[in-house]
């Protein structure tokens, strides 16, 4: 058992994070338990947490729930943001409210096209409904949050989305290409899976309430050099070259999920290896001297040793693991 991290408290914070592929949320706890034997966990409260890559944002958590009381969330993505903004911004959810917006007939809602006409390959009409019930009631982040974890569950969990082959439930069960019952008990036990989700998330939350923690949503190229972390910080920076090319077409987040592919550096006039490697060293370079910084490599641009060979210039490595070719460390800044 990993003692800053019991499995209680960690199955808490997953169940509220942000699901992803590619994310290193597997690795965090990894992470924090060699992060604690550089720095005390009772000393967590003086420093401050900066994660400029958040994306499921379950780093962050972790850190807030076992004492970090400053926290800065960054991430380009548009649903990552969100999720900090929720998960971080002190409003619990209220079940009444969300019983209420699921099940009025016609609730006040944002003007706003509806999801379903966009995303009509991926959802069934009533599940769509639901989504916009909750995004554009105007209540705030954690609903707007609510709403994306309600679809998210709609993927398979590798989140590729599947085509549904027709709208009629009754030929969906008896489809021979694929088993669509979970999709089928999700869509039709609405009340059931969101009063699971208020109460998950408003756990997770609880346990991070302490935390002052400022959202960003910008390249951390610009970002880090303007951040004060103060005289100690953990500062968290993994470049998104084969991240997703997110967009949102209008109002529509729920479709920008199902419409990504991967194209790394589409919107980059930089080769791979020179995008990776300018966001590290602005990252590092803003680390205060004696602070820390954890950093991912291996899998993306550029291989292991030439990661490395970057990172070396700014400190360091005080702790590092290997998951097949790519891998973390921690850095200690001199």
């Amino acid at each position: 058992m990993n003692p800053i991290l019991p499995p209680s408290s960690l199955s808490v914070l997953r169940r509220a994070m942000l699901p992803l592929d590619g994310s290193i949320a597997e690795h965090v706890p990894a992470i924090a338990a060699a992060y604690a034997r550089l720095v005390p966990v009772k000393e967590w409260p003086s420093i401050t947490v900066a994660d400029l890559t958040s994306g499921s944002c379950l780093l962050p958590l972790v850190f807030a729930a076992h004492g970090a009381r400053r926290l800065i969330v960054n991430d380009i993505a548009e649903r990552s943001e969100l999720a900090a903004r929720a998960l971080f911004g002190g409003q619990s959810l209220s079940w009444p409210t969300v019983r209420r917006l699921v099940t009025t007939r016609r609730p006040r809602l944002a003007p706003h096209v509806p999801s379903f006409h966009f995303a009509a390959d991926y959802l069934l009409e009533p599940v769509a409904e639901i989504f916009d019930r909750l995004y554009f009631a105007g209540q705030g982040a954690a609903y707007q949050y609510l709403a994306l974890r309600w679809i998210l569950g709609f993927a398979p969990e590798d989140t590729a989305w599947n085509i549904l082959p027709t709208h009629d439930p009754r030929q969906l069960r008896a489809d021979l290409t694929g088993d669509w019952a979970p999709y089928l008990r999700r869509a039709q036990a609405p009340l059931a899976v969101l009063r699971r989700l208020t109460d998950d998330l408003n756990a997770a939350m609880a346990r991070v309430a302490q935390a002052s923690v400022r959202v960003h949503r910008q390249d951390m190229l610009t970002l880090a050099p303007r951040l004060a972390y103060g005289k100690r910080a953990l500062v968290v920076g993994n470049p998104p070259t084969r991240g997703l090319d997110e967009y949102v077409i209008d109002d529509q987040l729920a479709h920008s999920l199902m419409a990504n592919r991967w194209l790394p550096l589409s919107r980059s006039r930089e080769s791979a290896e020179k995008f990776w490697t300018r966001r590290v060293n602005a990252v590092l370079a803003a680390v205060p001297t004696g602070g820390h910084a954890v950093v991912w490599g291996g899998d993306g641009a550029m291989r292991w040793a030439e990661c490395r060979r970057v990172w070396a210039r700014w400190g360091t490595l005080v702790a590092h693991r290997r998951v097949g070719r790519a891998g973390w460390a921690i850095l200690e800044r001199r």
